[in-house]
């Protein structure tokens, strides 16, 4: 038995439900997806679904005093990082006989078995992902750091439980979206938890943590069914397991905009984008034949932004500035 768990609210519900199909079609080891409802809409809808593998938790039953204080200095993004160190904390100290808690981010889409990525954690105690920029985006962790809270697992032991608490109790003291101090959000805790921590593996697995950061390293192919990432200096492939599709932007049932902030090539936008965008498309309407008049989790683009985009879809980037530079002589 897994014991996953996620947090999302009505602007992520499309999103988090998405994931779970995800690993209802991928996972087969039996699972539990425990899910932290941030407002009352997801939990009620949710509770019509009653979907089955899936826990839910309230805010009302969650909430420390410690959190209910700190909440209000914080945006709704700053509250739920808060809240996911938490939330590990929350279920380990409920359930007792948990041996691993699996943390999972509400936009990450799985397309083959996670087990091979939990098996890799063998006999260490808690696995984390690296960010794995690619060379273009390197800069990056200095304010986002080497690791990204997106795929974590915690055993239900001293290493795991000690390095948890201190993490969650890190958060709540501090955790806000700039850099300060070498802190970021929840994120740049984890920079140093391999020399801190006993008992961290960092996950090896390339086909765990795929995002757009990263994507400009792979090329990608699907095989009867499968997808397959293809690393263009060594050569090497390996099954995609999961993508984290950061940034992603529904515009509307129909239309949507793949990340704000980084270039997509075009094929991996139509091996994986697309089938994600048809998953979330199925999601709305499955969502709404219980709610028929949801309507969150869109979000407009600006006319900069779409730009930007296709300045660095088309890579003009460095022509430009060799352009520039020019010029400047």
């Amino acid at each position: 038995m897994y014991n996953f768990c996620t947090i999302f609210d009505r602007n992520y519900f499309l999103k988090g439900l998405t994931m779970y199909n995800s690993l209802i079609d991928t996972c087969d080891n039996d699972f539990t997806l425990w899910i932290l409802c941030m407002d009352d809409m997801t939990y009620d809808i949710l509770v019509k679904m009653n979907l089955p593998k899936i826990k839910l938790t309230t805010l009302k039953d969650f909430e420390s005093p410690e959190l209910l204080e700190v909440k209000v200095g914080r945006t709704i993004a700053e509250y739920s990082w808060t809240c996911a160190s938490n939330f590990l904390w929350f279920l380990l100290q409920k359930n007792k006989e948990f041996e691993v808690i699996i943390y999972l981010d509400a936009d990450l889409y799985f397309f083959s078995d996670p087990k091979v990525l939990i098996e890799e954690l063998g006999n260490k105690d808690i696995l984390i992902t690296e960010h794995r920029y690619s060379q273009e985006y390197q800069q990056s962790v200095i304010v986002s750091g080497k690791y990204c809270v997106q795929f974590m697992i915690f055993k239900n032991n001293s290493n795991g439980l000690a390095a948890l608490d201190w993490w969650r109790q890190a958060c709540i003291n501090w955790c806000f979206g700039y850099l300060d101090k070498g802190r970021f959000g929840d994120q740049k805790y984890l920079d140093n938890w391999t020399t801190c921590f006993e008992g961290v593996h960092e996950l090896q697995n390339l086909g765990g943590g795929v995002a757009p950061w990263n994507v400009q390293q792979y090329k990608f192919s699907a095989i009867n069914g499968k997808i397959f990432g293809h690393t263009q200096k060594t050569k090497e492939s390996w099954p995609l397991i999961f993508y984290h599709f950061h940034n992603f932007r529904l515009i509307s049932p129909q239309r949507y905009f793949p990340v704000l902030g980084y270039y997509i090539p075009k094929g991996t936008q139509s091996i994986i984008y697309e089938p994600y965008f048809k998953a979330l498309q199925n999601t709305e309407r499955f969502t709404k034949s219980f709610a028929p008049d949801f309507g969150f989790g869109y979000r407009s683009v600006s006319t900069k932004d779409r730009l930007n985009y296709w300045i660095t879809r088309f890579n003009f980037t460095k022509p430009i500035i060799k352009f520039y530079k020019l010029i400047k002589k």
